[in-house]
């Protein structure tokens, strides 16, 4: 990401992250400048072991799915998307990152289980304790799916060389559905 040329600067996609690098839905952190590589690889310093945080699954109202068929799943419980949406947080704490060695992000997956009738009508981002949001999933206008988000991963990398040094952190998974149609089940 050091070694990102900012292409296209007049395109309004473009945002600046919490680590002060601009950062786009089209064009990630621009196009990767080989010569630059090179050049950063003569004086490389190693950083250390890659490390990782797994945070327990959240249930929302003790929502629970079962797979009825390849693709087919039945939820029960769970929390209606109201016409505000849904907001579920997670804290980490500074022992826990001290615990996992923690120090910058790199990228954060979230996994979540959401029935829909309309799956473009869905939106779902991930908000920092520094304000940064992070679309994981847009509203999609040809998506006419009925299966929701059974099981769905999503990842970003908006929040990459954040420096973590939050007392207690706050991330906030949001969900919202145009139509609000049916509930969420678990989130992770």
């Amino acid at each position: 990401m050091n070694y990102a040329r900012h292409i296209n600067p007049n395109d309004p996609d473009w945002e600046k992250t919490a680590a002060g690098r601009m950062f786009s839905y089209k064009y990630g952190y621009g196009v990767m400048d080989g010569y630059a590589f090179v050049m950063a690889a003569k004086n490389w310093k190693l950083v250390k072991p890659q490390s990782w945080l797994h945070t327990k699954p959240v249930q929302l109202n003790g929502g629970k799915m079962e797979k009825i068929s390849k693709k087919v799943y039945k939820y029960y419980g769970g929390v209606r998307i109201g016409s505000s949406g849904i907001e579920n947080k997670i804290t980490i704490t500074q022992e826990m990152l001290h615990e996992h060695n923690l120090e910058e992000l790199e990228h954060v997956d979230v996994r979540v289980w959401i029935s829909h009738t309309k799956r473009g009508d869905v939106e779902v981002e991930l908000i920092s304790p520094n304000g940064i949001v992070s679309k994981l999933a847009g509203r999609r206008e040809a998506d006419h799916s009925k299966r929701g988000f059974p099981g769905w991963r999503f990842m970003t990398i908006k929040h990459w060389y954040v420096r973590i040094f939050w007392s207690e952190a706050l991330l906030i998974l949001r969900i919202q559905g145009e139509k609000t149609q049916r509930e969420i089940g678990q989130s992770k």
